[in-house]
Formats: C-alpha cells, sequence, structure tokens
C-alpha cells in the first residue's frame, strides 16, 4: 500500500507589509531632510562664487590663447548690465558690434559694483576693457561683485597669471602702494 502524503504549502504572501513599507519611507524622508539642503548649495552654488568662478575661467582661457595665437584678447565688461564679451585684437568693428550684441552674463542677481583699472582709476559704470597680452601680461584690475548684501573682490594680478579672491570689498590700488582698505 502506498501512502500519498499530502503536502500543505504554506505560501507566504508576496510583497512587503506595511510596517516596511512604513519604515522605509521614513528613513528616506530622513535622508532627503539632511541631504537636500546640503545638495543644494552644491548644486546651486553661492552666486558671487559662481561669478568669481565665471571670470576666473575666462581671465585664464583668455591668457593661454594670447600667448598660443600670438594675438591680445580684450574681455569687455559691460558694469550696467553685468555682461561681458571677448574681442581679438584681429576683429574687424563689424564683428566686434556683433559679439557685443550677445554678450555673456553673470549668474542672475549678481551686479559689477565697480573696477579698479590702471592708475587706481575706479569706474562704477560704462564699459571696462581687461587686455590680455600675447606675452602673457594683461591690465590689472580689481573687480567688485554684490549679490544683495553680500561683497566680493577679485583681483587680477598683470603677471603671475594667479587671481586672489576675497569674500568681501576690499580697497585695494592697483598700481602697488600695499594699502588696502576694507568696507
Amino acid at each position: 500500500m502506498k501512502r500519498k502524503f499530502a503536502y500543505v504549502h504554506l505560501a507566504r504572501p508576496l510583497g512587503f507589509t506595511l510596517i516596511e513599507l512604513l519604515l522605509v519611507i521614513a528613513l528616506i524622508g530622513v535622508v532627503l531632510v539632511l541631504a537636500v539642503p546640503s545638495t543644494r548649495d552644491v548644486l546651486t552654488g553661492d552666486s558671487l562664487k559662481k561669478a568669481s568662478r565665471q571670470l576666473m575661467g575666462m581671465e585664464k582661457k583668455l591668457r593661454v590663447e594670447a600667448v598660443r595665437d600670438q594675438m591680445d584678447y580684450i574681455l569687455c565688461l559691460d558694469l550696467p548690465n553685468s555682461a561681458y564679451w571677448v574681442l581679438a585684437s584681429d576683429m574687424t568693428p563689424e564683428k566686434q558690434d556683433e559679439i557685443k550684441k550677445r554678450p555673456l552674463h553673470l549668474p542672475s542677481g549678481v551686479v559689477i559694483l565697480d573696477i579698479v583699472g590702471e592708475n587706481n582709476k575706479k569706474q562704477s559704470k560704462d564699459e571696462v576693457r581687461i587686455k590680455f597680452g600675447k606675452k602673457n601680461i594683461c591690465s590689472p584690475a580689481v573687480i567688485h561683485l554684490a549679490y544683495e548684501e553680500n561683497r566680493m573682490t577679485m583681483i587680477i594680478n598683470p603677471f603671475l597669471g594667479v587671481t586672489d579672491v576675497y569674500d568681501k570689498y576690499v580697497d585695494i590700488p592697483v598700481t602697488g602702494s600695499g594699502q588696502s582698505n576694507t568696507r
């Protein structure tokens, strides 16, 4: 006689329990609460820092291109509109006008307060030009940027190719008397 065994298969239902789902959702919420502020800052960044990186990148690029191409380049800064464009010394006036009509802009809300150029002449309106020469020498400049209540100072060194950045408004003479006054 053969015995037949009846196997009772106790099947566990597929899926997750309500407690497991609530626990996972709670953990995701905690991670988001902790990560979003720092991630937002990394992704959006401070507007002044973005502007300074933008201008420093342009400065380095123009220095390299001027030496490589053996041609002078001019960084034109439109102070009232917080815009800029680049001209080459061999451009026709028509081409210069065309480029001026399509400027690049600093991040929204960032303004150029003023620029101190050669001979300590401070300019706070119109257009300022910084020349980058084919011998890796540029016009000295101190650029003051603002975003809401924050201020930043960028100092373009004519010889070293190094730009100093301060997280405040700093009056620094371009001709190098060595004194500085902060606001």
